[in-house]
């Protein structure tokens, strides 16, 4: 399967999970206002932040071996860590619950989480489901099985906002109907991978030859593969404690209502990387792989990305910044007019986003994880503490949005500089002539 039909393929499903929640959006925005909508929104960002080492990131490890039976070790060692990951998530969640029960009865509040408090018990089950399908979808993209993961993903959006639009209309508007939903659609998709998916079954059972062997080859790819647990893992979820970080920040030194008009910007101007970046990255992903093993100079390919995204990502910078207020106003309510005005501020940081979001998975092709992480490290600390320093001195949260307009632009220009340059083919390395 070619990369531009792989690439159709994952766009295709990703219109269609975007399309569903942008399309729910102005309904939600009126059945469940901006409060709960804003707690919901920092349960999400804690659940995705998690979630992005459900699998310690071996789930990437999936598409490298070049023999199928070692593929589907990696498969399983992903599916182990799940496992693990979603109890170690369910102790962390059930001590959060005890200690605020016991803040409560000195008297304190903490205002972020108080609402979410025994939601964040769900956690669990989401974190341990979101890594069953991230290995699942990796292993089905190593097998050219693209429709199924856009099955699932399609799946997943339909039936969270179905079960959101259902406890609206039957008058159970609020953060636990909308956490419910997100559980339910969480279990449906791996469940739809699972029954669907190419060979997954002989990729999950043990080795004929007994359990010893079996977990004797895990720990050998575990330490094979181990800048992805030591290195990437980090990276990710340093990248997705962004906006959880950010939420929280707005939660505790503003309202929880400004964090929904935040959390919802977000979401629907960032819809378009989501869309687009996505799908690219998955395709990229596997085809860096097998042209770097092969010796290929990646920097081609890179810039034509890098282009092509330019292309879509400045108009519509222009028109969030020209008509922002007035679109979210329309879209979405006379009240959500504030999230377009965070949306016209913020809008050269998610046009450079959309830009080098889907190129960030070069590193893990390239072996330059560790110096991706140091990229991620500065990046995620110029957006968190604009809004940390401007809040705490009681400032206006759109001072802080655009200080993150002027630095991330600079900074992603020298990330993708940095990017492109790694990519060339070494002398002497994969078969590339010293």
């Amino acid at each position: 399967m070619t990369i531009r039909r792989r690439f159709a393929q994952l766009a295709s499903a990703s219109l269609l999970t975007q399309a569903i929640p942008m399309l729910a959006a102005p309904l939600l925005t009126r059945w469940y206002g901006a409060e709960a909508l804003g707690h919901w929104a920092l349960f999400v960002a804690l659940a995705a932040n998690l979630a992005t080492i459900a699998n310690a990131r071996y789930e990437y490890a999936i598409v490298i071996p070049r023999r199928d039976g070692e593929a589907a070790l990696v498969l399983q060692l992903a599916l182990w860590i799940a496992l693990f990951m979603g109890l170690a998530t369910a102790v962390g969640a059930g001590t959060w619950h005890l200690a605020m029960a016991h803040h409560a009865k000195l008297g304190g509040r903490w205002v972020s989480l108080d609402a979410l408090d025994p939601w964040l018990l769900m956690l669990a089950p989401i974190v341990a489901l979101a890594g069953l399908q991230q290995a699942l979808s990796l292993w089905n993209n190593r097998q050219n099985n693209i429709g199924v993961i856009a099955q699932a993903r399609v799946l997943q959006q339909g039936v969270m906002a179905a079960a959101q639009a259902v406890a609206a209309l039957g008058g159970f508007a609020g953060v636990a109907a909308l956490v419910l939903s997100q559980g339910l659609a969480s279990l449906l998709a791996p469940l739809w991978l699972l029954k669907r998916g190419s060979r997954w079954r002989r990729a999950t059972r043990l080795d004929q030859s007994g359990k010893t062997w079996h977990w004797r080859h895990l720990r050998r790819l575990a330490w094979r593969y181990k800048q992805f647990p030591l290195l990437n893992s980090p990276h990710a979820f340093v990248n997705a404690a962004q906006e959880t970080l950010v939420l929280a920040l707005i939660a505790a030194w503003a309202d929880a209502a400004t964090a929904g008009y935040y959390a919802l910007m977000v979401r629907l101007v960032k819809a378009p990387a989501t869309l687009v970046g996505g799908a690219l990255s998955e395709a990229l992903l596997g085809e860096l792989a097998r042209d770097w093993q092969r010796g290929a100079d990646l920097r081609p390919r890179l810039i034509r990305a890098i282009r092509l995204l330019a292309m879509v990502a400045l108009p519509c910078m222009v028109f969030l910044m020209a008509v922002g207020p007035a679109f979210f106003g329309w879209l979405l309510g006379a009240d959500w007019a504030q999230a377009g005005e965070y949306g016209r501020w913020l809008a050269p940081y998610v046009a450079a986003h959309f830009i080098a979001a889907p190129l960030t998975v070069t590193p893990m092709v390239t072996g330059r994880q560790q110096g991706a992480l140091i990229f991620s490290l500065i990046g995620n600390s110029l957006y968190v503490l604009p809004v940390a320093v401007v809040l705490s001195q009681g400032g206006h949260f759109t001072t802080a949005l655009g200080v993150i307009a002027v630095l991330l632009p600079l900074y992603f220009a020298i990330y993708l500089g940095w990017l492109v340059r790694g990519a060339a083919p070494r002398p002497g390395f994969h078969g590339v002539p010293a």
